[in-house]
């Protein structure tokens, strides 16, 4: 559990201030290399994460978070500024998560990660809630990543999946109840 756990922390955004952050995006909008550099390695190590835990697959993974750079890169000249570049970026990694879930329609295997432990009830569990995980629907999956370990409020899930506030409260509220549903049958 430990070492998940401290995996997870150095898998944390490299933060910085909002005038930092509006300084170089202006930059990168007009294709400056070194303003490109510094928006991937801000939003690089979270972005891995999120996708990490969507797909559980390094090379799914590895191919989510390469697609979605390209296509922020492609695209951050059209970013208007309606949200912050974290939710904007944040979007569209989901969005390539749901497709290749939606494409692959299986569970995946436990994530290195998760897999990495000596107590083998801890193994177990998480298998466990893999397995839920991989059982539920591509949109429920990510409103629990999102919500439980990106630990977002309805606000910012609203806004990273551009629906209201109380739809994401009914639609996590679903969730949990599938994947309750799913994890319950699993330990069955």
């Amino acid at each position: 559990m430990e070492n998940t756990l401290a995996s997870a922390r150095v898998m944390q955004p490299v933060r910085s201030d909002a005038a930092d952050e509006q300084s170089w995006l202006e930059a990168a909008r007009a294709g400056e290399p070194w303003a490109l550099e510094q928006f991937y390695r801000s939003y690089v190590a979270p972005i891995h994460a999120l996708c990490a835990r969507m797909l559980g697959r390094t090379h799914d993974t590895e191919d989510a978070v390469q697609a979605t750079f390209i296509q922020a890169f492609r695209a951050l000249q059209k970013f208007r500024g309606d949200s912050t570049i974290r939710t904007w970026v944040y979007r569209i990694a989901v969005n390539q998560c749901v497709t290749m879930l939606r494409k692959r329609r299986e569970a995946g295997p436990v994530p290195e990660e998760l897999a990495s432990t000596d107590d083998s009830a801890v193994v177990v569990m998480r298998e466990s809630v893999w397995a839920a995980l991989g059982q539920i629907p591509a949109d429920q999956r990510a409103l629990l990543v999102l919500r439980y370990w990106e630990q977002m409020d309805c606000d910012e899930i609203a806004s990273v999946l551009s629906i209201s506030i109380s739809a994401v409260k009914m639609r996590l509220h679903r969730a949990r109840l599938e994947f309750r549903k799913r994890y319950e049958g699993d330990l069955s």
